[in-house]
């Protein structure tokens, strides 16, 4: 329950007016929005190399996770403008700052809920396994419950509201809402070990090299980067809601929250780097080999595409119910096989008749 401080915080308060974690505030907001705006723009570059088709269903829950992220953003370097960063003492508008707070606590639970969401629907394209589908859909259920319930919780946390930021109001009171926070840091950190675990098993599998198989769990594991900040986090959970200098107290978990929301960003994305990754290295003549599954619109028909240096004079594609046509003349091949025998005359291919 938050409370008035004492004559001995006031004190300390007053003997350093200078205290001021603004510049962190507003360091921490900027670098981190830039940076998201990054992630989400090598992401849809990189598969704009491989695929033409718009944006996944991964792609629009990330989109939308990234709308709250930069609201959150927003709000809590808002903050620095009503005594947010500095002692409790010198706030300059309690109303506005405890509001840019509630709209903090919702905004950062629905992006985390997106953020995860975006990556669990990345796992269902790519895994078509019927149980793995169930478990995608179970911890989908939990990660929505969880959010939704610790941002209602986190609104209602004072009765009346408005005692939120004003303690001397007859009758109000609010519950330890640091309790709550440490239990949906708790269930957040249990979800992202499951969620960074589950393609593990699956990845093993996979009829590839030892060598690609530990590059594809390194790569879904990169996740845990924005675990561990989770874990760092929980240690401000306690104060959070409790504190007399909240204006003070709470911001290292804050700054900590930017970057959590960050590193989720990336992490999600990361697994859509590789064709990008291959293009800077390999230059303009790179040898490039996807394999993509429609699932943006329910199709799990892959698509096999491989093209021969810069100016390579043959191509093939093969796609699995449809015909692929590209733009250079060469061999399409679909699941409809026909033997044919083609010669190459006057730079085009010409089918050669059975008779000879």
């Amino acid at each position: 329950m938050p409370a008035l401080p004492t004559e001995e915080q006031v004190a300390y308060m007053l003997a350093h007016p200078d205290d001021n974690l603004i510049p962190n505030i507003i360091a921490c907001t900027s670098i981190c929005g830039i940076a998201s705006i990054v992630f989400l723009a090598l992401r849809f570059s990189s598969q704009r190399l491989v695929s033409s088709r718009g944006p996944t269903l991964s792609d629009w829950l990330l989109i939308i996770g990234w709308v709250f992220f930069a609201v959150f953003d927003v709000c809590f370097a808002m903050t620095t403008r009503y005594g947010g960063g500095k002692h409790i003492i010198y706030v300059t508008d309690p109303r506005m700052l405890q509001i840019l707070n509630l709209a903090n606590e919702n905004t950062y639970c629905y992006a985390m809920a997106f953020i995860k969401l975006s990556l669990l629907s990345l796992y269902g394209s790519v895994f078509t396994s019927k149980r793995f589908r169930y478990c995608v859909w179970a911890v989908a259920a939990v990660v929505t419950t969880w959010a939704v319930s610790i941002a209602t919780v986190g609104i209602f946390q004072c009765t009346p509201i408005a005692f939120g930021w004003d303690p001397t109001i007859p009758g109000g009171y609010c519950f330890n809402y640091g309790l709550v926070v440490l239990i949906g840091g708790i269930i957040n950190i249990v979800t992202d070990l499951t969620i960074l675990c589950m393609p593990i098993p699956l990845v093993w599998k996979l009829h590839v090299t030892r060598q690609k198989k530990l590059l594809l769990c390194f790569t879904f594991a990169m996740g845990g980067s924005a675990c561990i900040i989770s874990m760092v986090r929980l240690a401000f959970a306690l104060e959070v809601g409790s504190t007399a200098d909240g204006s003070w107290d709470n911001i290292p978990a804050g700054l900590l929250s930017v970057v959590e929301l960050m590193t989720g960003i990336l992490a999600v994305s990361i697994p859509t780097y590789r064709p990008l990754y291959r293009r800077l290295v390999e230059g303009p003549s790179w040898v490039k080999q996807s394999i993509q599954n429609d699932y943006a619109s329910g199709n799990r028909n892959a698509e096999y595409h491989r093209s021969f240096g810069r100016e390579g004079p043959r191509s093939v594609s093969v796609s699995a119910g449809r015909v692929s046509v590209g733009t250079r003349q060469g061999i399409s091949v679909t699941n409809q096989i026909e033997l044919t025998v083609h010669t190459s005359k006057g730079g085009s291919w010409v089918r050669v008749p059975d008779e000879e």
